[in-house]
Protein backbone atom coordinates (compact mmCIF):
# COMPACT_ATOMS: atom_id res chain seq x y z
CA UNK A 1 0.00 0.00 0.00
CA UNK A 2 1.43 3.49 -0.59
CA UNK A 3 -0.38 6.48 0.82
CA UNK A 4 1.20 10.18 -0.14
CA UNK A 5 -0.67 11.38 2.15
CA UNK A 6 1.99 10.58 4.90
CA UNK A 7 5.24 13.06 3.27
CA UNK A 8 6.27 13.44 6.32
CA UNK A 9 9.89 12.91 7.36
CA UNK A 10 11.10 11.69 10.93
CA UNK A 11 13.28 14.24 12.65
CA UNK A 12 16.42 12.87 13.82
CA UNK A 13 19.07 15.10 15.67
CA UNK A 14 22.00 12.15 14.92
CA UNK A 15 23.21 12.42 18.35
CA UNK A 16 23.21 9.27 19.69
CA UNK A 17 20.43 6.79 19.64
CA UNK A 18 17.93 7.12 22.94
CA UNK A 19 18.06 3.41 24.69
CA UNK A 20 15.09 2.85 27.35
CA UNK A 21 15.28 0.36 29.39
CA UNK A 22 12.77 -2.87 29.33
CA UNK A 23 11.92 -1.49 32.65
CA UNK A 24 10.78 2.09 31.06
CA UNK A 25 9.05 0.25 27.97
CA UNK A 26 7.13 -1.73 30.35
CA UNK A 27 6.19 1.52 33.08
CA UNK A 28 5.21 2.85 29.93
CA UNK A 29 3.25 0.48 28.37
CA UNK A 30 1.15 -0.04 31.78
CA UNK A 31 0.93 3.95 32.12
CA UNK A 32 -0.74 4.18 28.48
CA UNK A 33 -3.07 1.07 29.35
CA UNK A 34 -4.07 2.75 32.36
CA UNK A 35 -4.74 6.03 30.07
CA UNK A 36 -7.40 3.86 28.19
CA UNK A 37 -9.78 2.67 31.23
CA UNK A 38 -12.85 4.21 30.85
CA UNK A 39 -12.83 4.69 26.84
CA UNK A 40 -16.09 4.46 25.37
CA UNK A 41 -16.65 1.80 23.73
CA UNK A 42 -14.69 -0.25 26.21
CA UNK A 43 -11.36 -1.44 24.86
CA UNK A 44 -12.28 -5.01 23.91
CA UNK A 45 -9.04 -6.39 22.46
CA UNK A 46 -5.19 -5.42 21.78
CA UNK A 47 -3.33 -5.76 18.61
CA UNK A 48 0.21 -5.53 18.61
CA UNK A 49 1.79 -4.53 15.20
CA UNK A 50 4.83 -6.73 14.92
CA UNK A 51 7.25 -6.66 15.69
CA UNK A 52 8.24 -3.93 17.52
CA UNK A 53 4.36 -3.69 19.25
CA UNK A 54 4.56 -6.90 20.20
CA UNK A 55 6.60 -6.62 23.65
CA UNK A 56 4.05 -3.65 24.62
CA UNK A 57 0.68 -4.91 22.99
CA UNK A 58 1.18 -7.77 25.63
CA UNK A 59 1.39 -5.87 28.58
CA UNK A 60 -0.91 -3.76 27.93
CA UNK A 61 -3.24 -6.36 27.01
CA UNK A 62 -2.62 -8.44 30.09
CA UNK A 63 -3.12 -5.08 32.48
CA UNK A 64 -6.29 -4.24 30.41
CA UNK A 65 -7.81 -8.37 30.56
CA UNK A 66 -8.65 -8.32 27.21
CA UNK A 67 -8.00 -10.63 24.28
CA UNK A 68 -4.52 -9.56 22.39
CA UNK A 69 -3.82 -10.33 18.53
CA UNK A 70 -1.21 -9.26 16.07
CA UNK A 71 -0.76 -8.05 12.20
CA UNK A 72 2.66 -7.25 10.85
CA UNK A 73 3.25 -3.97 9.26
CA UNK A 74 6.65 -3.53 7.28
CA UNK A 75 8.18 -0.33 5.76
CA UNK A 76 11.47 0.04 7.09
CA UNK A 77 14.15 -1.54 4.66
CA UNK A 78 15.95 -2.37 7.78
CA UNK A 79 17.06 -1.92 11.37
CA UNK A 80 20.10 0.68 10.93
CA UNK A 81 19.46 3.94 12.74
CA UNK A 82 18.37 7.27 11.14
CA UNK A 83 17.04 5.60 8.07
CA UNK A 84 13.78 7.61 6.62
CA UNK A 85 10.59 5.14 6.87
CA UNK A 86 9.03 4.31 3.01
CA UNK A 87 5.65 5.30 2.77
CA UNK A 88 4.29 2.21 1.24
CA UNK A 89 3.73 0.07 4.05
CA UNK A 90 2.74 -3.36 3.73
CA UNK A 91 0.31 -4.99 6.17
CA UNK A 92 -0.38 -8.64 6.75
CA UNK A 93 -3.51 -9.65 8.29
CA UNK A 94 -3.38 -13.07 9.83
CA UNK A 95 -6.63 -15.07 8.93
CA UNK A 96 -6.70 -15.87 12.86
CA UNK A 97 -7.94 -12.62 13.66
CA UNK A 98 -11.60 -12.58 14.31
CA UNK A 99 -13.76 -11.68 11.65
CA UNK A 100 -15.30 -8.61 13.39
CA UNK A 101 -14.36 -6.43 16.21
CA UNK A 102 -16.43 -4.79 18.82
CA UNK A 103 -15.97 -1.94 21.11
CA UNK A 104 -12.38 -0.36 21.10
CA UNK A 105 -9.39 -2.03 19.28
CA UNK A 106 -5.91 -0.96 20.61
CA UNK A 107 -3.43 -0.80 18.03
CA UNK A 108 -0.10 -0.98 19.89
CA UNK A 109 3.50 -0.19 18.40
CA UNK A 110 6.84 0.67 19.72
CA UNK A 111 6.74 3.75 17.65
CA UNK A 112 5.09 6.37 15.21
CA UNK A 113 7.72 7.76 13.07
CA UNK A 114 5.16 9.45 10.59
CA UNK A 115 1.73 7.96 11.74
CA UNK A 116 1.97 6.00 8.30
CA UNK A 117 1.80 2.50 9.57
CA UNK A 118 -1.10 2.86 11.84
CA UNK A 119 -2.97 4.57 9.18
CA UNK A 120 -2.40 1.41 7.21
CA UNK A 121 -3.27 -0.91 9.38
CA UNK A 122 -6.34 0.86 10.84
CA UNK A 123 -7.39 1.06 6.81
CA UNK A 124 -6.20 -2.73 6.62
CA UNK A 125 -9.27 -3.47 9.56
CA UNK A 126 -11.82 -1.20 8.87
CA UNK A 127 -13.64 -4.06 6.94
CA UNK A 128 -13.84 -6.24 10.35
CA UNK A 129 -14.87 -3.39 12.62
CA UNK A 130 -18.61 -3.52 13.92
CA UNK A 131 -20.61 -0.08 13.22
CA UNK A 132 -19.83 1.15 16.65
CA UNK A 133 -16.65 -0.02 17.01
CA UNK A 134 -13.68 2.01 17.20
CA UNK A 135 -9.87 2.11 16.78
CA UNK A 136 -7.44 4.02 19.35
CA UNK A 137 -3.50 3.61 18.38
CA UNK A 138 -0.95 3.49 21.30
CA UNK A 139 3.20 3.71 20.98
CA UNK A 140 5.72 4.17 23.45
CA UNK A 141 7.25 6.28 21.15
CA UNK A 142 6.34 9.41 18.72
CA UNK A 143 9.26 10.93 16.92
CA UNK A 144 8.93 14.77 16.68
CA UNK A 145 8.55 14.63 12.51
CA UNK A 146 5.09 12.19 13.38
CA UNK A 147 2.42 13.86 11.42
CA UNK A 148 -0.22 11.72 12.43
CA UNK A 149 0.37 11.18 16.06
CA UNK A 150 -1.29 8.12 17.72
CA UNK A 151 -3.65 8.16 20.19
CA UNK A 152 -1.35 7.94 23.33
CA UNK A 153 2.12 7.69 23.64
CA UNK A 154 4.45 7.98 26.25
CA UNK A 155 7.88 10.24 24.81
CA UNK A 156 8.01 12.19 22.28
CA UNK A 157 11.67 11.83 20.61
CA UNK A 158 14.28 13.72 18.08
CA UNK A 159 16.28 10.86 17.83
CA UNK A 160 16.37 7.23 16.53
CA UNK A 161 15.47 4.31 19.60
CA UNK A 162 16.94 1.59 20.49
CA UNK A 163 14.62 -1.16 22.04
CA UNK A 164 15.33 -3.41 24.36
CA UNK A 165 13.73 -6.46 21.83
CA UNK A 166 16.05 -5.52 19.14
CA UNK A 167 19.09 -6.31 18.05
CA UNK A 168 22.04 -4.16 20.63
CA UNK A 169 23.61 -0.81 19.55
CA UNK A 170 27.22 -0.75 20.16
CA UNK A 171 27.76 2.52 20.11
CA UNK A 172 26.86 5.38 22.61
CA UNK A 173 23.21 5.70 23.84
CA UNK A 174 21.24 8.36 25.66
CA UNK A 175 19.16 8.05 28.41
CA UNK A 176 15.08 8.85 28.19
CA UNK A 177 14.12 11.47 30.91
CA UNK A 178 11.59 10.28 32.92
CA UNK A 179 7.99 9.47 32.10
CA UNK A 180 5.83 12.08 33.84
CA UNK A 181 2.84 11.63 31.63
CA UNK A 182 1.42 9.79 29.12
CA UNK A 183 0.41 12.22 26.25
CA UNK A 184 -3.01 12.10 24.55
CA UNK A 185 -4.36 13.53 21.13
Amino acid sequence: MTDSHYAARRVFAQHVPFAPTRYQCFDAARLIAESVVGTAPDVSCVIGIASGGIEPARLMADYLRVPLHFVTAKHNKGDTPWQQATSNVEVVVDSSLPECFVGTVLLVDDIAGTGATFSAVSEALNGRLDDDAAIMSAALFRNRGCTQPPDRWAWTVNDWVVFPWERPHHGSTQPLPPLRQVSAR
